[in-house]
C-alpha cells in the first residue's frame, strides 16, 4: 500500500514538495530530495518556496491541494504553522516547532524530525547504541548544549529522549535556559544543569558538545571560548548544527585539540530521509541522497 501512495492516487499527475521559509534560497535540500524523488521515479518536483509572514497561512493553505505531498518548513515559521495544521505529531508538540507537513486525504499533518535527525547523525559519528526500533541510546554520555533557542530546543528533547545521563545548557540568557531545563524535567528524570557563563562549566569524560547557536554561520565567532573548549577530555565529540560554512570556529578549535567532530550536514541528510519517507510511505533511498548533497556540499564556495 505505501508503494502505491505516490503512484496511483496521483496517477498522471506532477506532485510537488518544497521548502517553506525566509530565507530559503540557501537551502541544499533540493539537492537530495529531489535525487530521491528521481531514484524511486516518484513525479515530483521539490522547489524553494520564500515565505514571508504574511504569506505563510496562503502558503500552508495550499499544502491542501491533491498534487501537494506536503512540505519542510524552516526558520521563522517552525513554531508558527502548527496552530495552521489538523494534527502535530507529540514529539513536535513538545518541542513546539514543526519541520515537516504531510499532506494525507485532506488534512495536513505535523511532525519534527530535526530531533531523532541529530541522534542518527550523531549514531552515524560513532556515538551511542542503535535500538532495534530505529531510536538512539546515549546512555553514559553527558550532553553539553549551546544555546536555548528553537534549533536548541529540538536537540534538548532529543538528547533527553535518549536517556543521556546528564545534561549542561548553555546560554547567554539564563531565565531562558532554566526555562528549557524546566519543560525538560517534565519527561526526564536525570540531572540539568543551566548556566550563563561557559567559563564555569565543568568538563566531564564523554561530552558531547552541541552548537545550537547562529553567530558561527556568519562570523568566526566561537560559543565557546579556547581555553574552555581545552579543559575536556580527549573523547569529547563537538558537533555543529549549523553546515554552512563546513569549517566553523568552534571546529576549528576543536581540531586544534584533537577532538573528533562534524557539522550539521548529517543532521540534515538524516532529517531529510525520515521527511522524505514521512511524505512518500516509502523508504528514502539514503545513499542516493548522501551522494547527491555531499557532492553539492564540496561544490559550494565557502
Amino acid at each position: 500500500m505505501a508503494e502505491q501512495f505516490v503512484h496511483l492516487r496521483y496517477a498522471g499527475r506532477r506532485l510537488r514538495v518544497g521548502l517553506i521559509g525566509d530565507p530559503v534560497a540557501h537551502s541544499y535540500s533540493p539537492y537530495f530530495q529531489q535525487a530521491a524523488l528521481d531514484a524511486l521515479g516518484i513525479p515530483a518536483h521539490y522547489a524553494l518556496w520564500h515565505t514571508p509572514a504574511e504569506q505563510l497561512v496562503e502558503r500552508v493553505r495550499s499544502l491542501c491541494e491533491d498534487d501537494c505531498l506536503g512540505a519542510n518548513v524552516t526558520i521563522p515559521h517552525k513554531s508558527a504553522v502548527i496552530p495552521l495544521l489538523d494534527m502535530v505529531d507529540p514529539l513536535a508538540t513538545r518541542i513546539g516547532a514543526v519541520n515537516t507537513i504531510v499532506h494525507r486525504q485532506g488534512y495536513l499533518q505535523g511532525y519534527n524530525t530535526d530531533a531523532p535527525g541529530l541522534l542518527l547523525a550523531l549514531h552515524e559519528h560513532g556515538l551511542g547504541t542503535l535500538q532495534e526500533d530505529g531510536h538512539v541510546l546515549l546512555s553514559g554520555y553527558t550532553g553539553v548544549l549551546l544555546g536555548a533557542g528553537g534549533a536548541a530546543r529540538g536537540a534538548a528533547f532529543a538528547l533527553v529522549d535518549a536517556h543521556i545521563s546528564q545534561l549542561i545548557i548553555v546560554n547567554r540568557h539564563l531565565e531562558r535556559a532554566q526555562q528549557l531545563a524546566a519543560e525538560l524535567q517534565e519527561s526526564y528524570s536525570g540531572p540539568i544543569f543551566s548556566l550563563s557563563d561557559p567559563n564555569f562549566l565543568i568538563p566531564h569524560r564523554s561530552s558531547i558538545i552541541i552548537n545550537a547557536t547562529s553567530p558561527g554561520r556568519h562570523t568566526d565567532a566561537s560559543p565557546l571560548p579556547a581555553d574552555v573548549l581545552a579543559r575536556f577530555n580527549p573523547d569529547t565529540f563537538v558537533y555543529d548544527m549549523i553546515y554552512h560554512p563546513s569549517q566553523t570556529q568552534l571546529l576549528l578549535q576543536a581540531r586544534i585539540l584533537n577532538f573528533r567532530t562534524a557539522n550539521g550536514l548529517s543532521m540534515l541528510l538524516h532529517q531529510g530521509a525520515l521527511s522524505f519517507t514521512l511524505w512518500t510511505g516509502q523508504p528514502a533511498p539514503f545513499e542516493v541522497m548522501r551522494t547527491a548533497l555531499y557532492n553539492h556540499a564540496n561544490h559550494v564556495v565557502e
